[in-house]
């Protein structure tokens, strides 16, 4: 009796281990909650862009000066539509590769896409057809997640 109960005493902490190492990348950002206003982001330490007016800037900046010199960090861009609904770009930088989520569950008037990543290896700038730079993602796993990340060049100067 004693070794059943030591066998499935190992079996419950095996999988608890594994339950636990398995979680969602969720939880390495503040919870979202409907409705999520700019000011909540802001509070929350998002990256927060509503029409051109930019907020806590200063932890993307961060984020890139991290990346240059490999240390991990992790950084959420909150991008207001013209309607005011969030979309979502999670970035989670682990020394190596940025693992990139987006979500635009919020956005009423997108086609919600169910929170898809990919890995990638870093950033390029681009020039948009209007003349604006941007900061896009590079050597992703999956491109086209990965081409749902633009951040403009301009927010950091």
């Amino acid at each position: 009796m004693k070794k059943i109960a030591l066998v499935s005493l190992l079996l419950l902490l095996a999988f608890s281990i594994l339950a636990t190492g398995c979680g969602s990348e969720d939880s390495n950002f503040p919870k979202v909650t409907e409705p999520y206003h700019s000011d909540q982001a802001i509070k929350n330490g998002d990256v927060v862009n509503v029409h051109g007016k930019y907020s806590n800037i200063e932890k993307w900046q961060t984020f890139l000066k991290n990346l240059e010199s490999n240390n991990p960090d992790k950084v959420r861009i909150t991008q207001y539509t013209i309607e005011g609904n969030p979309i979502f770009y999670e970035l989670s930088y682990n020394g190596k590769l940025i693992s990139y989520t987006f979500d635009n569950s919020m956005d009423a008037f997108g086609s919600d896409l169910n929170r898809p990543s990919t890995n990638c290896k870093g950033f390029d700038l681009k020039k948009m057809e209007d003349g604006r730079d941007g900061f896009v993602l590079r050597g992703c796993d999956n491109t086209k997640i990965g081409d749902t990340f633009w951040f403009e060049k301009s927010s950091i100067n």
